[in-house]
Parts: C-alpha cells; sequence; structure tokens
C-alpha cells in the first residue's frame, strides 16, 4: 500500500536545548532557506502521492521565517488529501500571530507547542528560552486564528523534580483545556548538554511514581491514555502519530528524519553540508518477515487499544493466538496482557513494563 502519511523535519532552532538529540542545528537565515529548496528536491525524487496525514516537526518548525515558511507550505500542502490531518510544531518564544495565520492559510488544521514544563527552574534547567506567560500567550494566538486542535508537550522525571513540581505542571497543562497531551519521560542520550554533564535519569521507580501520577490526573480530566506518553480528548488521537504505532508505511523527508515505504526502512543523514550536497540517505533496511513481526509489536502493543487479531492474521498470514499460545498464557497470568475474542492490549501495568511483553514475544 502506498505510505498514508508524510513527515518533514525542519532541523534549525534558535537555541539548543539540554535534553533534546534529534537532528539539530542552530538557524541561520541563509541555510534555512537552501535547505528548503532541498526538501522539495527530496520529495521530487520520491514516489510521493498525496497522503491522509501531513507533519512538519524538529527542530523548531516556528523558527523560520515567514518568507521562508511560505515557500515550505505553498510546496507541501497540496498532497494533503481533503479531510486530511496537518500539525505543526511550534516553540511559544517565536509563535506569532504572523506566522498563525500563514500556517492557517495553508491548511494546518493541528498545532503541537511546546511548554514543556511551566516552571522557571524546570525550563532553565532544560535550556528553555520562553516562560508560562509565553505558552499562555501563544495559546492564545492559536486559538484567536481558529485551531480547535492543539497538543500541549510536557517533560517529566527531570534533575531533582519532586511530586510537587510534577503536580503543578499537570495543573498548568490542565489549565489550556487543550484536545490533546503529550507526557515524555527524560531521557538522557549521547551527544546531548545532559549527557555531556552526567545528568543521571531518575530512578525507574521514582519516575514511574511521576507516570501514574500524570495517567491518573489526566485520566480524572478526562483525557484518554491511547498511547503510552499521550491523552487526548475523545476523537482527538493523533491521527500521523497513530500511522508509526498501527506500523503503518510512511514518507520521511529531512535531516535525520526515517521513512517506511514498501518493506524499505530509511533514514537520512543528520550532516547539513551532506544534506544541503543532495546526500539525503544514510542508511536503508529491507525488512524482513522475522523483523517485521518485531516492528508490528514494538509499535502497536505502545497503544492502549493493542492490535486486532484479524490485523495481524492479514499481515502475517498466521493466527496470533496460536503461535504465541503459551507465551500469551504468561502474560495474561501475570496481569500484563489482555487477550479477547478480536484484540489483544496491554494492562495498565503492562504498558509500564513493556520491555518485559516484548521480550517475551521476541
Amino acid at each position: 500500500m502506498k505510505p498514508r502519511s508524510l513527515y518533514i523535519h525542519i532541523p534549525f532552532c534558535a537555541h539548543l536545548c539540554s535534553y533534546c538529540d534529534f537532528a539539530k542545528v542552530l538557524y541561520e537565515p541563509k541555510w534555512a532557506f537552501s535547505y528548503v529548496e532541498k526538501l522539495i528536491e527530496e520529495a521530487q525524487a520520491l514516489p510521493l502521492t498525496p497522503v491522509s496525514t501531513l507533519y512538519i516537526g524538529g527542530g523548531t518548525p516556528s523558527v523560520l521565517d515567514e518568507k521562508t515558511l511560505e515557500g515550505l507550505l505553498s510546496f507541501f500542502a497540496p498532497y494533503l488529501l481533503p479531510g486530511g490531518e496537518f500539525t505543526i510544531e511550534a516553540n511559544p518564544e517565536n509563535f506569532t500571530l504572523e506566522k498563525a495565520k500563514l500556517f492557517r492559510q495553508y491548511g494546518v488544521n493541528r498545532l503541537s507547542l511546546g511548554v514543556e514544563s511551566s516552571q522557571k527552574r524546570l525550563l532553565t534547567l532544560m535550556g528553555r528560552h520562553h516562560d508560562f506567560a509565553d505558552a499562555q500567550r501563544a495559546f492564545s494566538l492559536a486559538r484567536e486564528v481558529g485551531f480547535d486542535n492543539i497538543s500541549l508537550d510536557m517533560i517529566y522525571a527531570l534533575p531533582d523534580e519532586t511530586i510537587g513540581e510534577l503536580n503543578h505542571d499537570i495543573d498548568a497543562l490542565l489549565s489550556f483545556h487543550s484536545e490533546h497531551l503529550s507526557t515524555y519521560c527524560l531521557s538522557v542520550n549521547p551527544g546531548t548538554l545532559f549527557y555531556n554533564e552526567k545528568i543521571p535519569e531518575m530512578d525507574q521507580a521514582l519516575a514511574a511514581e511521576q507516570y501514574e501520577t500524570i495517567l491518573r490526573r489526566f485520566r480524572a480530566a478526562s483525557y484518554e491514555r491511547y498511547e503510552v506518553s499521550n491523552f487526548a480528548q475523545k476523537g482527538r488521537q493523533s491521527r500521523h502519530n497513530l500511522t508509526y504505532w498501527h506500523d503503518e508505511t510512511y514518507y520521511g523527508i529531512g535531516l535525520g528524519a526515517a521513512g517506511y515505504i514498501e518493506d524499505i526502512r530509511y533514514s537520512n543523514t543528520r550532516n547539513l553540508q551532506r544534506y544541503l550536497a543532495g546526500k539525503y540517505r544514510a542508511e536503508e533496511e529491507q525488512v524482513s518477515p522475522e523483523e517485521d513481526r518485531k516492528y508490528f509489536f514494538l509499535t502497536n502493543l505502545r497503544l492502549a487499544e493493542g492490535f486486532s487479531l484479524e490485523s495481524y492474521e492479514k499481515r502475517f498470514h498466521e493466527r496470533f493466538e496460536i503461535r504465541y499460545q503459551d507465551t500469551i498464557k504468561k502474560l495474561v497470568a501475570s496481569s500484563l496482557l489482555i487477550l479477547t475474542p478480536e484484540r489483544v492490549y496491554p494492562t495498565d501495568q503492562g504498558i509500564l513494563l513493556l520491555d518485559r511483553i516484548l521480550l517475551a514475544l521476541y
């Protein structure tokens, strides 16, 4: 099947955050203009067809100036099918009314806003350059121009973060009444400032306590957890990200972007000079049937609804409940997995211990 989703990566940032290990570089207007030209060239070299979801992420897409943004949007917006979901990421400090109007002009109908925290200590620790008032202002601007589908990001399990600080951030996020919330546990990865400064990750038990606090409070506020880190009001799940979690095919364009077309998974170079020279691709992997099954479990079992037995049988030409009969019995007995006549999905405990489920299935 042809991919139904397209991801476009904008690596430019006004500053580099302490925790981020995505492909990113400091914003330079002349590089950004050349970069968008190369994005278009890469797209033209792919068998790109219209898609149901389009997602522009980063980096910080909202750091681009309006002329560069218009060049980007005017080329890619026509690839979105009628009724499709078009998301763009933004940071509070460079999200302006003019840019918001430009997004809406080109059909962007979902905004992902990087709030991360409401507290000065934690924002400073992360290297963020906005405060909570900036986030409130950006959210109000988005509503003003007609965005009725907004996602807010939050990072938890930060160095020395207390439950009190966490609850303060939860209160702040819930005060927006946004349609979608994403909460990410801090992981310290090579190449980040936190890693270089030998900042340790939070103890797993404490991080789990923070996660369970988030889960309880978001559920109480009528946000449904539909994936490990993502919560939504009814019917407001990210359609684009569900493409990844259902392990469906998608196009990926830009620095460090990944894609999955037919049985080929690929990732692009993270070197900006190579990318600007037109040397886009870094790695390609032809996925074997066994690897395909692993990817399927890895993604679908992150979802609260898991996967349907019918979808598994259609894809792999075998019955999940027969091939994994003994493993399923053990996982069900351990209260990690639930099997119904139609679906298999993780319990709340299973989501916390997802690695244990995956190891058993692999």
